[in-house]
């Protein structure tokens, strides 16, 4: 029985095909090695399987934030293993999954907007080399991102540049200021809370002032990787993410501007994941 997973930063998606026909889909918190220990992920996944014979998985596919190395991979695939007894486990780069869920066996850019960024070139075999091979991450990097564009609204903030009808509004949906500063400074996984901010965002679009945070962030991302590509006026320019797909209009309008042919935008790639991996494996 085949299993694939699909790993951002704040959540994982699962899913398998059992008795029935019909796919099971479900979803646990992200298992990122940048974050995670090993008993740490165990735990996690144990929990989440705990109503499933994971005995009777064969094969699974992992894709994941953070797997951008060998020792990433071996260190997901070594805590995975523990779980899945019986299973060949395969991990790769999340890139990858969104490069196969988007642009399949043709050539493309393959870009994910989530709690991160990150994108690549897909030759339709594989992703072509580049620098930095996987993104910069949340420090340095992630434009475009969830916790890009919860920065940037925090920073608005806090340096006193909203206008007053916004500022109240936050005041009174975020009153206790100390514990934003404490929750990015002293507590795990500040990437995933920045984040956050961006349901603030989504629910608030509609406010000009609130639209051009979306969109600033949107246009440091193409700036910054897109149009580096060269190719981005004639190969599809792929989105995979929750940041890309809530904010399709605004990723729409970016992308007019720099001239992107762009191409898909989907909020999961598990989808279109899975059933790659059942067709592969009816061909072998």
């Amino acid at each position: 029985m085949i299993l694939v997973a699909d790993s951002g930063s704040t959540k994982c998606s699962w899913m398998f095909s059992g008795i029935t026909p019909t796919p099971r889909h479900f979803e646990s918190v992200g298992l990122n090695p940048f974050f995670m220990k090993k008993e740490q992920i165990i735990r996690e996944v144990k929990k989440t399987f705990k109503d499933i014979t994971v005995e009777k998985f064969t094969k699974l596919y992992f894709y994941g934030s953070g797997c951008s190395t060998d020792s990433r991979k071996e260190f997901i695939r070594n805590a995975l293993s523990e779980v899945f007894v019986n299973a060949e486990i395969h991990v790769e780069h999340d890139m990858d999954a969104s490069a196969i869920a988007t642009c399949g066996n043709k050539e493309g850019i393959a870009c994910i907007l989530g709690t991160g960024s990150n994108v690549c070139y897909w030759s339709g075999k594989a992703i072509l080399p580049q620098i930095p091979k996987f993104g910069l991450g949340f420090i340095l990097g992630d434009e475009g991102s969830g916790m890009h564009m919860g920065k940037l609204l925090l920073k608005a903030y806090f340096y006193n540049e909203m206008p007053i009808n916004i500022r109240l509004y936050f005041d009174n949906t975020f009153p206790d200021k100390e514990d934003i500063i404490n929750s990015i400074y002293n507590k795990p996984n500040p990437n995933v809370y920045l984040a956050s901010f961006a349901k603030f965002l989504g629910e608030n679009v509609n406010f000009k002032y609130i639209e051009s945070i979306v969109l600033a962030s949107f246009r440091e991302f193409f700036a910054t990787h897109i149009v580096k590509y060269g190719k981005h006026k004639t190969v599809p320019v792929h989105f995979v993410g929750s940041i890309a797909f809530v904010f399709q209009a605004q990723l729409q309008q970016v992308a007019k501007e720099f001239k992107v042919n762009l191409g898909n935008i989907i909020k999961q790639p598990i989808n279109n994941l899975f059933e790659f991996h059942l067709k592969q494996a009816s061909t072998n």
